[in-house]
């Protein structure tokens, strides 16, 4: 589903950055449908009035959004107003907006012999100066409601720099981890990263840490996919060994929390790490020395399957083992998962709570990194690809997200996924992926 079917559900993160081609009454109506009354990044309007400047600047100094003209707030139904109202509305915005701006205006046609439009006012986060100002003062979001910004959070906004929205696709590539000795740990295959960096609300910034909701964002891992696809790699169709789902683990204080978790299949030797291990990092803002107003989220797998079988038949870990080549579709297989954690609703909700925001305001994730612990080409089974020549080769990628898509869609995510593999090899001087890939079933 998602933007390719009329009738599908559809979501503001996909319509934000959507072609405006894109946009139909029906999928503005499946949205209404969606979201239901007002949300913190949805506005609806029945008519053109005053206020749609207050609605716009509200928007675009808090989480941004899409303001629908032509849509009654109490019943939600699709009503429409004429073409004359875009002119209306984009005086109207100039106008009364400091500094001038305007958002995009979208009329979505009602169809069926109307002349009738809903304008879908479109603010993308990072695209527009902040704060706006309406008559002088800061308006904001707040749940479903528009009020006026109160002292901390208007220093907050012209704190800003113009480039304020960006740690949204800011995250650091992971390092590999060390050997006992100091130096690169040989026996990694990769690791892969992906999380939030997102803004939170001035609650949150004088609280540590709730036991109950980092437990309850735990509990929303060790339920998800993720942790069924871990615990696939580390102990294979059997699920026979021991395993640690998500638990705190390390370095933990007040507004700093780190999870791990680990398997191992039976036979598994001691004092040697396992197959697979998964790290999550929560990072809240207001931590001694930091003053960055952001909730920073990481989660990284760490993989060291290559081996094992042979660490089974030897009962140690060689320093030259025998290694398996690692199936494209595992590797896609594994980003698949890990993203869809990150947009999982019982995950969601929690990182939200951290937040002090609504589940709505938590952006889906922007990137991705894997870093391999050796080239690409000797990591992955390559057998049906053709090296280019002369090409060089990697140790992994930085992936972006197509800001279209909608990654809590199955679908629309497996096709992301997909072609961030293809890049992957590509950037390794690998060509055929994408043949390749045509061949994989989504995961179930």
């Amino acid at each position: 589903m998602g933007l390719e079917d009329d009738a599908g559900v559809v979501s503001i993160q996909s319509l934000l950055h959507a072609a405006p081609s894109e946009f139909t009454i029906e999928r503005v109506r499946a949205l209404v449908h969606q979201v239901g009354p007002e949300a913190p990044t949805v506005e609806y309007k029945e008519k053109m009035a005053d206020s749609v400047a207050r609605g716009v600047a509200a928007l675009a100094n808090t989480y941004g959004g899409l303001l629908l003209i032509g849509v009654t707030d109490k019943t939600r139904s699709a009503k429409g107003v004429n073409e004359k109202t875009i002119d209306a509305v984009a005086d109207h915005c100039h106008a009364k907006i400091e500094p001038p701006w305007v958002p995009e205006i979208i009329p979505v046609p009602l169809g069926q012999g109307s002349d009738l439009y809903v304008l879908v006012l479109r603010i993308v986060p990072g695209l527009h100066p902040r704060p706006l100002l309406v008559d002088g003062v800061a308006y904001v979001r707040d749940h479903s409601t528009t009020h006026a910004a109160n002292w901390h959070r208007l220093k907050e906004l012209f704190a800003e720099t113009v480039s304020a929205q960006e740690p949204a696709w800011n995250l650091h590539a992971p390092d590999l981890p060390r050997s006992s000795q100091g130096g690169p740990d040989s026996t990694v295959d990769f690791v892969i990263r992906t999380g939030l960096n997102f803004p939170v609300s001035a609650e949150a910034l004088w609280r540590p840490l709730s036991e109950r909701t980092v437990d309850a964002f735990a509990d929303g891992l060790n339920t998800s996919r993720l942790n069924s696809m871990l615990r696939r790699l580390s102990m294979g169709p059997t699920w026979n060994g021991g395993l640690s789902p998500f638990e705190r683990w390390g370095f933990n204080r007040s507004r700093d929390v780190r999870l791990r978790w680990s398997a191992v299949p039976e036979r598994w030797p001691t004092e040697t790490e396992p197959p697979v291990q998964a790290m999550a990092h929560l990072q809240v803002p207001g931590a001694y020395g930091q003053h960055e107003q952001r909730l920073k989220v990481e989660l990284d797998v760490i993989a060291r399957i290559s081996d094992i079988t042979d660490v089974l038949q030897r009962g140690v870990r060689h320093i030259e083992p025998t290694r398996e080549r690692i199936s494209v579709h595992r590797l896609a297989g594994l980003v698949d998962a890990m993203v869809d954690a990150m947009v999982n609703p019982s995950v969601v909700a929690p990182l939200a709570e951290l937040a002090a925001i609504d589940p709505l305001a938590v952006p889906q994730p922007r990137n991705v990194h894997i870093v391999m612990g050796r080239p690409v080409s000797e990591v992955l089974d390559t057998a049906a690809l053709t090296p280019i020549p002369n090409a060089g080769g990697s140790h992994g990628a930085h992936l972006l997200v197509d800001p279209a898509l909608d990654l809590a869609d199955s679908a629309e995510r497996w096709k992301q996924v997909t072609l961030w593999i293809e890049q992957a090899a590509l950037d390794a001087g690998l060509l055929g992926m994408e043949t390749t890939l045509k061949g994989l079933t989504p995961p179930s």
